[in-house]
């Protein structure tokens, strides 16, 4: 099978042959610019947002000359969502939550100004109003199924600062861009911000947010709640970054997770991820579904693809998800990964890769 399955619970049935929206909400993060809590080269590290969803939209990125690459020769996973868009003709709309350098695409924003320091507990002040214009937004957007994916930069930090905000057991659970995840840094970050914003078991969601979080939680939060409201359901395209906003939707409209109409769609990397613990976390939250698309990167002739099976990259940029809704909908594994490496000769043409 094409697809790994936690808790499915019929959720695929209930996007097969359905229009989809698909929508990536980018943001920055002040403290990714002096503190290496990202797997992101720092030279690149404001462009890459930017860079990602130019690429899903046009099909190549226009802030950088290439679209972003890491040592290893792994690509960013834009290629495999572009991938979908292109092979399933799949809508796509994009959403600024604060990137530092702003895509030279067509675009929403919803915010300019970056998420804060989280080590000093002020990632952001107005949580609660970034939330209200998700839903609004969501409101107003026309699909059968909302796929929703980030670009975040250093969002795997914030995702365990609001996860154990809230009470939950996350320390060396969230994954990381990069082979090696740097949990005992991530930990201190987030625990300082924490205790510096003084939250507490009687702070609310949005006092974690406002301390603790990034700017993409509660704008995917609110687009989320308002696509499930109308009975549409769902994919939360991303990995242990959308365990987190999970939790915030839980702590939100507990109530709308019960209609079974919210999945967390990831890649087989991230729930393969032993440095990590997806299914663990959601665990603790709720028994939604968990998919994840396979892409048999093992076999590629692409040695910065076969490194994905090896720990770099994993997820982002709503790739998993978006893949998920794809090869339910009929796409062949075979072409797809075909796609994929002729998108990478194409985009980056680096022999050493290859």
């Amino acid at each position: 099978m094409n697809i790994i399955t936690i808790n499915e619970n019929g959720f695929l049935d209930k996007i097969k042959g359905k229009k989809p929206l698909f929508t990536c909400v980018i943001s920055s993060i002040e403290t990714t610019t002096y503190i290496p809590i990202s797997g992101v080269h720092r030279d690149v590290i404001k462009y890459t947002p930017a860079a990602d969803v130019e690429l899903v939209f046009c099909g190549k990125s226009l802030t950088l000359k290439t679209p972003p690459i890491d040592s290893t020769g792994s690509p960013t996973p834009a290629i495999i969502t572009r991938s979908c868009v292109e092979l399933k003709n799949i809508k796509n709309l994009h959403i600024d939550a604060g990137a530092f350098i702003k895509p030279k695409i067509p675009f929403i924003e919803i915010d300019y100004k970056p998420t804060g320091k989280i080590e000093e507990g002020k990632a952001m002040n107005n949580s609660k109003e970034l939330f209200k214009k998700g839903y609004l937004l969501g409101k107003n957007l026309e699909a059968d199924i909302l796929i929703v994916g980030e670009c975040v930069p250093g969002g795997t930090t914030t995702a365990l600062g609001v996860l154990l905000g809230l009470g939950y057991e996350a320390e060396g659970k969230v994954s990381s861009g990069s082979v090696n995840n740097p949990h005992e840094l991530k930990i201190e970050v987030v625990k300082k911000g924490l205790k510096k914003a003084n939250i507490n078991k009687n702070s609310s969601v949005f006092d974690v947010l406002n301390a603790v979080g990034d700017k993409m939680m509660p704008v995917v939060a609110g687009l989320s709640i308002s696509f499930a409201e109308r009975n549409k359901p769902v994919i939360l395209a991303g990995g242990t970054q959308m365990s987190a906003v999970l939790a915030v939707i839980k702590e939100i409209n507990k109530e709308i997770l019960k209609n079974n109409l919210i999945a967390i769609g990831t890649t087989e990397f991230v729930l393969n991820d032993k440095k990590g613990d997806l299914k663990g976390i959601v665990e603790q939250i709720w028994d939604v579904p968990i998919l994840a698309s396979k892409f048999y990167f093992e076999d590629s002739e692409i040695e910065g693809l076969r490194n994905y099976c090896k720990g770099s990259v994993k997820e982002g940029v709503g790739a998993g998800g978006i893949a998920v809704y794809s090869i339910v909908n009929g796409l062949n594994s075979y072409i797809f990964k075909t796609h994929i490496e002729n998108k990478y000769k194409q985009l980056f043409k680096l022999a050493q890769y290859l």
